[in-house]
């Protein structure tokens, strides 16, 4: 047996190392504790901006138009009801019940099937890559929406003279018909024409190269608009979901 002042020494190293150690354990657990919804409302409002985006106000119109109009919205509440609605509770509920993200949810439930998780963050990885894009152009448009005040850039060929607008420019709300156009002095038929709005799509905001075979170059007003699109939602989310 030791000296008391030696006992005492050593008790003092055990009760150290216990707290040490309890300190890790905690900081651990911090570390690996998940984040919970303060309440109900927080849950629902990030369910919704989830399920609703750019493609909802700017994709859909479009394609409701373009599909035969209110004939089509009954397919799409159709399908929302059968499949959407039962297929977002399912993920939601399974996601809630054990606790974890995306990507371990389904080698929880069958661990054979572990790769889905991560071909699922494959998927998200590069939607978020081509959605980014679409941020990139409506960032793009809304500065072009400035550049013409009051009126916009692509409302007539005339302002696209030299730039974006071609000989089959023609815009058949100004006014001009198209036997005194640019087109049909040129010979070109009305289905040949391309309207202002479409010319300053395809010439100016993708610059549309004449073939795969020509990459063309870097676009700097549209990179730079990618850059600060990238920049927003940085900043949106780096402080963490509740945050945001």
């Amino acid at each position: 047996m030791g000296t008391p002042a030696e006992s005492e020494a050593l008790t003092q190293t055990n009760n150290a190392t216990v707290v040490k150690t309890d300190k890790v354990d905690q900081r651990e657990e911090e570390e690996n504790e998940r984040g919970t919804w303060n309440n109900q409302w927080d849950f629902a409002m990030s369910c919704i901006a989830y399920a609703i985006g750019l493609g909802n106000v700017w994709r859909f119109p479009y394609l409701c138009f373009k599909n035969g109009g209110g004939a089509f919205l009954i397919p799409y509440f159709f399908s929302m009801f059968i499949c959407g609605i039962p297929l977002f509770f399912l993920e939601v509920s399974v996601g809630q019940y054990l606790g974890v993200g995306g990507m371990s949810v389904v080698g929880q439930l069958a661990p054979i099937l572990k790769g889905v998780g991560y071909s699922a963050m494959m998927m998200v990885f590069l939607e978020n890559c081509y959605y980014i894009i679409v941020v990139t152009w409506t960032l793009f448009y809304l500065f072009n929406t400035f550049m013409d005040l009051p009126s916009l850039p692509w409302s007539d060929c005339s302002k696209g003279n030299g730039t974006w607008a071609n000989d089959r420019c023609w815009n058949p709300d100004n006014g001009v018909p198209f036997n005194q156009s640019v087109p049909f002095q040129n010979g070109l038929t009305e289905k040949e024409s391309e309207t202002a709005v479409e010319q300053f799509w395809n010439n100016e905001a993708l610059n549309i190269s004449e073939g795969i075979d020509e990459a063309g170059g870097i676009q700097w007003d549209l990179f730079g608009c990618l850059l600060l699109a990238w920049l927003v939602v940085y900043g949106v989310i780096w402080k963490g979901l509740h945050n945001s």
